[in-house]
């Protein structure tokens, strides 16, 4: 008899170690994925079809809000990948994408070139946005 007892003492212990186990899992992750989020801006002139060097890659993390700022010194239609966002802008004037940055990667920003049979085409990327894990 004390043998049985010693025994369903045992797994009764093993069995309340395995469920405080899993259930501090989720505990941990929504401690990652709770990370405070940014919001970020970034104000990009586009001159020539082109941006400096320095603003051709933007890095952001997972949740992050973002607002893309843009201005030209010709009119240009933009469409930021992935995030399937599109804005015309005018030399003048100032034009946003804002978006959560929710899929991971990176995502190319592209002129539409407009083609003459109604369709477009993409030019070169004029930047990319990374998103990272958090």
């Amino acid at each position: 008899m004390n043998w049985i007892m010693f025994t369903r003492t045992r797994i009764s212990a093993f069995f309340i170690r395995c469920f405080l186990t899993l259930s501090l899992v989720p505990a941990q992750s929504l401690a990652v994925t709770g990370a405070k989020a940014d919001e970020l801006t970034f104000n990009l002139r586009i001159e020539r079809g082109q941006l400096p060097a320095n603003m051709r890659l933007i890095r952001v993390k997972q949740g992050d809000v973002v607002k893309l700022r843009w201005s030209s010194d010709r009119s240009i239609a933009l469409h930021l990948h992935g995030y399937d966002i599109e804005r015309k802008i005018e030399p003048g004037a100032v034009a946003e994408m804002s978006f959560t940055a929710r899929a991971t990667g990176r995502f190319p920003v592209q002129e539409h070139q407009s083609q003459s049979g109604g369709g477009h085409t993409h030019g070169a990327p004029i930047v990319q946005v990374e998103v990272l894990p958090r």
